[in-house]
């Protein structure tokens, strides 16, 4: 049974800045504690310091693992390393999953965690940050922003919610859900991933291909080098279709399935 607990007395001993014992808390509590969702592999093992990008791995899967935690909600958009490096990553498809653990510093406690996989990690939901200024000890330096409101549901998977635990069954299901994503190359699985998001904000589950072609100039502003977005969104929805995240209705109309 997974505790939910973060509080080691010797860590309050050893450390007396909140935010250093949350880091070390909350990655002491992820090494002893979290399973990988992805094979189901009861333990997870640290990457050696300084590891760029990544802080855990599986050692059954060898899917590679980041950790961020907070104790706020996440909401908008969390904080990444730096931008350049986190671009290449996404091309060269070396991104790891991403862990966001909500805790609270009154009790010590996990309210909250989920993943998002890697394979909705794409370009679409990077924000390039403004360069440090010029008295800044690292100036010029540009970091990037992760944006949770372009991710879909469904890449966003919980394992804690509320202090409850999900069964991992459940956790693993949904992860082999969108897998199909992983076999395809960066720069599709953006598009893919992002009309996906634009079905989830259609106000009901049946919806026509109308419907989706009034976020073309959204989905045109994610991707400039398009100029067939059309096409593009017809393609990416015969995809989804193809994969039993959509259902085929009728000529133009679809239906989200367990959405």
């Amino acid at each position: 049974m997974v505790n939910l607990s973060l509080y080691e007395k010797g860590v309050f001993e050893q450390y007396k800045s909140n935010s250093q014992r949350a880091r070390v808390l909350s990655e002491n509590w992820f090494s002893s504690q979290m399973y990988c969702p992805c094979c189901l592999n009861l333990k997870i093992d640290d990457y050696p310091n300084n590891e760029k990008v990544k802080d855990f791995f599986c050692p059954n899967c060898s899917n590679e693992f980041q950790l961020k935690s907070s104790n706020k909600k996440f909401t908008k958009r969390i904080l990444d390393g730096e931008f350049n490096t986190m671009m290449r990553f996404i091309n060269l498809n070396k991104t790891p999953n991403f862990f966001l653990m909500h805790y609270s510093n009154e009790d010590w406690f996990v309210k909250n965690l989920f993943i998002i996989p890697k394979f909705f990690i794409t370009s679409s939901i990077i924000e390039k940050r403004k360069p440090l200024s010029d008295t800044a000890r690292r100036h010029g330096w540009v970091g990037c922003n992760i944006l949770l409101n372009n991710i879909p549901d469904e890449g966003k998977i919980n394992i804690i919610k509320d202090e409850k635990l999900i069964e991992m069954e459940i956790v693993n299901k949904k992860w082999n859900k969108m897998f199909f994503l992983n076999k395809q190359k960066p720069s599709l699985r953006g598009w893919t991933s992002d009309v996906l998001k634009c079905v989830e904000d259609l106000p009901e589950d049946k919806f026509t291909l109308k419907d989706v072609y009034k976020f073309k100039d959204y989905l045109e502003e994610l991707h400039p080098e398009n100029k067939r977005v059309e096409a593009k969104i017809r393609q990416q929805l015969q995809i989804l279709r193809d994969n039993h995240i959509l259902k085929f209705v009728s000529r133009g109309n679809y239906r989200l399935v367990n959405k």
